[in-house]
């Protein structure tokens, strides 16, 4: 039986045991996903949540842009669709909503319910023994990046939400353990790849229910017949550290505002941030911020949440567990039908670029209140390619091997320069505030028709400080597939570029040329013909502090790596 309130020790031993079973559950879905994006880049979370839907531990191999979102989705569930009673050990429910998901169509939500055995005493006169009975006690949920829901290949192509493709609503994909094949068929037929969609759907499932069962493992060997107590004390406790945390700021309203390439071509965005610390809550306003863009960039209210929330928790309380409770004392309000509160049926597909600039504007914000608490701008947002074509395998049949062609549809990211902070130079290459990582160039160039002609750093590009920016890359490769494939490409701080703080030098901005020489969309689609070479030169980060402080030593250590000339 769960005691009322756990001692501390037994507290954190439990909390720790929690991080062990989402990332057990992580690392199933990681191994078992058939795509790179999942398998190589770690675009996925896992989150453990009570029967009211709070998270309580999210897995530490996961992104950003899933802060929150699990709980929010489950929360919608039981509300609009799957009331807490109707729910069936077995059940699996399914959806791409972007306003009830993770902001696009190709991030999938998976929740089941998780219910465990009750022995509750007999009734008075009954003259019966125990009887053994199911209750739901939480949901363990995963998002992942989808290879492919059909429609405009993934990026900022798609003029409006329907050309996105396939949308799911709440759906149950499994009832009681039965698979709703229904639905499977459905999703086969509407998505390119779809080997490798349905595979990464069903490490998802995996994933849930290896979740499930270590958590059984953790009750059963600590005679707990429920979450609730240590759910409250976990929560709990994240919330007073966060507000302590906030508490120390000075009260006031700061602003900032933050020019974005937008298309990169004609129709750039703004953002207006004004961040407002009251006691132990920050309230984050984005009134003034561009409206709907007509390219697939925009983002909906659930997914800004979690990339405003994020640079907030990495200021003020980086060590407190990601659950509900760390993310109470925050608001995030966005004009309805803005970029950043995006409406149908606007297209949402790339909305990870304007997601992942959020943290330039919170931070400059947040620097005149609490200057040795922030970071500079970084030289993200992360730069995303796709390629899509037809390719040859070798598939075993009665008869022996055959050569048959299927689709590919191949993620890769590719990050710019990780900005400096108030003690510390920024890190080369390295991605923020996503934390997706580098499909290896082996893997690549096995699954895609392309020879990587170059990876190096850019010198010069880190913005000088009392610490400097860390340095840009440059990226380039060669289409080797004699049939075209197709290129989506999503680039940012092309026209822009990203900014010092606290007197620290913007960094540079990054640009990308195709050989022979033709247009090559900043954002959009395109096709690869055999023999082109894409170059990809991508930003090096904002610097912190005046650069006339700089350490003399540092500066002859930058010269001597070839940073600086």
């Amino acid at each position: 039986m769960n005691p009322e309130k756990y001692d501390p020790i037994s507290l954190s031993i439990l909390w720790a045991r929690l991080l062990a079973i989402v990332d057990e559950a992580g690392t199933t879905l990681q191994r078992t996903s058939f795509s790179t994006v999942t398998r190589e880049s770690n675009d996925f979370a896992v989150v453990l949540m009570d029967a009211q839907g709070r998270s309580i531990a999210q897995s530490s191999t996961s992104v950003p842009s899933f802060l929150g979102v699990l709980p929010m989705l489950t929360q919608s569930l039981l509300r609009d669709y799957f009331p807490l009673d109707t729910w069936q050990d077995g059940d699996v429910v399914i959806t791409n909503d972007p306003w009830l998901c993770a902001g696009h169509k190709p991030d999938i939500g998976i929740v089941s319910p998780i219910f465990r055995k009750k022995i509750p005493s007999p009734s008075k006169g009954e003259g019966r023994g125990e009887v053994e009975k199911m209750a739901l006690i939480g949901f363990v949920g995963t998002i992942a990046h989808s290879p492919d829901m059909g429609g405009v290949l993934w990026g900022a192509g798609a003029r409006d939400l329907y050309e996105e493709g396939l949308m799911i609503p709440p759906t149950k994909l499994y009832e009681a353990g039965k698979p709703n094949q229904w639905l499977f068929n459905l999703i086969e037929a509407n998505v390119r790849a779809s080997r490798q969609t349905l595979g990464d759907i069903r490490a998802q499932v995996a994933s849930n229910e290896q979740g499930i069962r270590s958590l059984m493992r953790m009750m059963d060997e600590n005679n707990m017949d429920s979450l609730h107590a240590l759910a409250e004390q976990v929560i709990d406790a994240s919330e007073k550290a966060m507000r302590e945390a906030i508490s120390k700021a000075p009260n006031g309203t700061y602003r900032y505002d933050y020019d974005a390439d937008g298309d990169g071509l004609h129709e750039p965005v703004h953002i207006k941030c004004a961040v407002t610390i009251k006691d132990d809550e920050i309230e984050v306003d984005y009134e003034g911020t561009s409206g709907a863009h007509s390219l697939a960039i925009n983002a909906v209210k659930n997914y800004v949440f979690a990339y405003t929330a994020y640079p907030i928790k990495c200021a003020f309380s980086p060590e407190v567990p990601n659950n509900e409770g760390a993310f109470r004392p925050i608001k995030v309000n966005a004009p309805v039908g803005s970029l950043l509160n995006a409406q149908k049926p606007v297209p949402l597909g790339g909305r990870n670029i304007t997601g992942n600039i959020l943290h330039a504007p919170v931070f400059g914000a947040l620097a005149q209140a609490v200057p040795l608490q922030v970071q500079a701008d970084c030289g993200s947002a992360c730069w995303c390619l796709v390629l899509n074509g037809q390719k040859d395998i070798m598939l075993q049949t009665p008869n022996g091997p055959k050569k048959n062609q299927t689709d590919f549809v191949e993620y890769f990211f590719l990050n710019g320069g990780y900005a400096a902070r108030p003690h510390m130079d920024g890190i080369n290459v390295l991605s923020f505030p996503t934390n997706v990582a580098n499909v290896p160039i082996e893997v690549l160039e096995r699954d895609a028709p392309i020879m990587v002609t170059e990876k190096s750093l850019r010198p010069n590009t880190g913005g000088a400080g009392k610490y400097r920016g860390g340095l840009g890359q440059t990226f380039a490769f060669k289409m080797m597939g004699k049939e075209s494939i197709n290129f989506s490409i999503l680039t940012e701080k092309t026209k822009t570029v990203p900014h010092g703080i606290c007197g620290g030098q913007n960094g540079s901005g990054g640009s990308f040329s195709i050989n022979p020489d033709r247009f090559l969309p900043p954002k959009g689609l395109t096709k690869l013909h055999f023999g082109e070479e894409v170059r990809l030169h991508l930003p090096g980060g904002g610097g912190y502090g005046n650069p006339t402080e700089r350490n003399p030593e540092a500066i002859a250590k930058d010269q001597e790596l070839g940073y600086i000339s």
